[in-house]
């Protein structure tokens, strides 16, 4: 039976078209692969072995986001800047492309984040997320108020600020780094009040992030209407504002993704 791959180009970089065209010769010379270049519901439904995404990092978590449902092991070529969550380079395709036709990698499965946003205990959106999940203002200051259950144990803050950050292992070396968060070695969830502290009984004066498992579970609210209603951001993509009496509810999500890894050989 063929194996059934998707190589994306999910960049207008000139050089995309001519890489895309050298990946997919080489799989179509092994003679057992059945290759697509876009994504639809009846694809993904039927499956696919593996899915290549050529771009950056903000392609890779466009694409990760889009296919989460479907439990698709996902690759990234960078054409990008930093490409952190892209494995494959330019000077080692050929190689690279050796090592997936042969099957020699494993496949690590990293925990994704969720924001549902109720209104009236009624849920009006979900919105899912790879890196992270943003509540915050745009050019404006907002008053959150954060309550944090684990278990048994609740804690209560308010953050005063440019919002608050909800990061994954695999997003901490994003925008949580950046605003002073941890890069967390282990699947946990990186708490971070950017351009802000946490003000309560339980944190001290000057605390700026946490770390906590990943079956925390965290709602907020905003403490102010109007222009100072925040907005869901979920991987620096899509956002959504909220409305006065909003609620946002940010556990694990129920799904992951699935990376492939080529530095680790799944026989040894």
């Amino acid at each position: 039976m063929k194996k059934r791959i998707c190589v994306l180009t999910k960049t207008a970089k000139p050089e995309a078209k001519d890489i895309a065209k050298e990946i997919k010769n080489y799989f179509i010379q092994k003679g057992n692969y059945q290759i697509f270049d876009k994504l639809s519901q009846i694809i993904l439904k039927k499956g696919l072995n593996w899915i290549m995404v050529l771009g950056g990092d903000g392609a890779m978590l466009h694409v990760a986001n889009e296919v989460a449902p479907y439990n698709i092991p996902l690759i990234g070529v960078n054409l990008g800047h930093r490409g952190y969550l892209c494995q494959i380079k330019r000077d080692s395709l050929i190689k690279d492309l050796g090592s997936l036709d042969s099957g020699n990698f494993s496949i690590g499965s990293y925990t994704r984040i969720r924001a549902r946003i109720t209104r009236q205990d009624k849920i009006i959106k979900e919105i899912d997320a790879l890196n992270e999940i943003f509540i915050g203002g745009i050019n404006r200051a907002v008053w959150l108020e954060l309550k944090i259950d684990q278990g048994r144990s609740r804690k209560t803050a308010k953050i005063i600020g440019d919002g608050i950050i909800f990061s994954t292992q695999i997003g901490s070396t994003a925008y949580n780094t950046y605003a002073g968060g941890p890069l967390l070695l282990t699947d946990a969830f990186s708490v971070v009040a950017c351009n802000a502290w946490f003000e309560s009984d339980y944190f001290l004066p000057n605390t700026r992030a946490f770390v906590i498992p990943t079956n925390a579970r965290f709602q907020v609210k905003s403490l102010r209407g109007g222009q100072h209603l925040p907005y869901v951001i979920a991987d620096g993509q899509r956002d959504y504002r909220l409305q006065k009496g909003d609620k946002v509810i940010v556990t694990r999500s129920f799904g992951t993704t699935r990376l492939i890894d080529l530095t680790k050989n799944k026989k040894q």
